[in-house]
């Protein structure tokens, strides 16, 4: 069972981006996303084990997000659940709800979902428009991001929509 504790609008925390940076993608000198150690090396796992048995990678961004000369997203955490995945395609099953709700509640942190991943495995990372149509229509916030994971080719890209259009940004990895 989902615990929703209140439906207000959360407002962006007032504080510097994380300095302790491990990777840079991007030559931005501020981030519009941050991806915490720990939630990306989960989200590799994750990609890597679905890319050996040949399927694609899903699963929400968990974190928050914070304001500092721009609004930016902090991930601190990933959620999967039961896929219905093949090498061009992947979605929850239907009996997946519960399980990712469960986990989405043992969750010991205030979070919002700041976005989604998927992984292209053997074909690049790069957003397709079933992939674009879903950015818009489930993580079309100004702060929602999409991170895309080619296993095969250890390539990493994130995207966001800027006007309406999905485009790349860039994203570093912090302890």
């Amino acid at each position: 069972m989902v615990k929703i504790s209140n439906e207000e609008k959360k407002e962006p925390k007032l504080q510097p981006p994380p300095q302790q940076i491990l990777y840079r993608h991007g030559k931005e000198k501020e981030f519009e996303l941050y991806i915490k150690e720990n939630a990306f090396q989960s989200l590799l796992e994750h990609c890597n084990k679905m890319a050996e048995e040949n399927k694609e990678a899903m699963g929400f961004l968990v974190g928050d997000v914070k304001y500092w000369n721009k609004e930016y997203a902090v991930v601190y955490d990933i959620a999967t659940a039961s896929l219905d995945a093949s090498p061009y395609h992947v979605k929850f099953r239907k009996d997946a709800f519960e399980e990712l709700f469960n986990k989405l509640d043992e969750i010991s942190f205030d979070y919002i979902l700041v976005g989604w991943y998927h992984s292209h495995p053997g074909y690049s990372s790069f957003m397709s428009e079933i992939d674009v149509e879903t950015q818009r229509k489930y993580f079309n916030k100004s702060f929602h991001v999409a991170l895309v994971v080619d296993p095969i080719k250890k390539e990493i890209k994130a995207f966001k929509l800027k006007n309406s259009e999905c485009v790349e940004i860039g994203y570093a990895i912090v302890k």
